[in-house]
């Protein structure tokens, strides 16, 4: 029961969300490091550096906070050349779990996160379902997220939709591996489908390992398709990156 409840929250994808929380009075605490490479031309460079304390406020609904930074290098990609690293300010996340998934027919949770660095503001709402079927794990998630930028005394507002989904098969009682994708796309102004700035499709593998105390999972999702102005051999490298590679680290405190 002790090794079963310390690992209730590993998580076998990066970008896919599962519906298991922490139990009640546990604290975790996630390191998530993505790069975000490859435009058209030149050189782009992106690292998003996120750190999370979460805890288990009950055995259905867990809560988290983040400290975020983002480091960009950019040379040769038609904007002007820059290197840049700043602080993206604080996010809180909250997990409630609505059907377990081990004991339900699938699992349901609904994800809720707010983040700010005092001038630029995101809401971010996740519809979250899995289900373990023997030695694979099924997840798929639907996202909804606002963004309100401030910039020369304006405020700009952008919606992103995305689905994404993921597949994961147990090797051992320590290693997983998997595929996860995800379909996103981005409407300037608000949710109005018939204003889509682009839409993008990525496909790749995941690895993962778990141990009572600890786990890691580690994500290559590469580009495959898009749409809309910028985009160059079927996917769209002006508002998006041709590969990300995630890493997640989890630690039981």
């Amino acid at each position: 029961m002790i090794a079963s409840n310390a690992l209730a929250d590993e998580r076998a994808f990066t970008y896919v969300y599962e519906t298991s929380v922490l139990p009640q009075g546990q604290f975790e605490f996630e390191q998530w490091l993505t790069n975000e490479n490859g435009k058209e031309d030149g050189d782009y460079s992106q690292w998003d550096l996120r750190s999370e304390i979460e805890y288990g406020v009950t055995d259905f609904y867990s809560s988290a906070f983040y400290l975020n930074w983002e480091a960009t290098r950019s040379e040769g990609t038609g904007d002007e050349d820059s290197s840049d690293t700043k602080f993206k300010g604080i996010s809180w996340e909250n997990v409630y779990q609505i059907a377990n998934p081990n004991l339900d027919p699938v699992g349901l949770a609904i994800y809720g996160e707010v983040t700010t660095d005092g001038i630029d503001y995101e809401l971010e709402g996740k519809l979250l379902l899995s289900k373990p079927v023997g030695k694979f794990l099924l997840a798929t998630n639907a996202i909804y997220e606002a963004e309100w930028e401030r910039e020369d005394n304006k405020t700009e507002r952008e919606a992103t939709l995305e689905f994404t989904a993921g597949a994961s098969y147990k090797l051992s009682p320590q290693w997983s591996v998997g595929i996860e994708a995800r379909n996103k796309s981005a409407y300037p102004g608000g949710l109005n489908l018939s204003s889509q700035e682009f839409q993008s499709w990525s496909v790749g593998p995941n690895i993962h390992y778990g141990t009572p105390k600890w786990w890691a999972t580690f994500t290559i999702l590469p580009q495959v398709w898009g749409n809309g102005d910028g985009s160059s051999g079927g996917r769209q490298l002006e508002h998006e990156e041709s590969v990300e590679v995630r890493l997640l680290v989890g630690v039981l405190l």
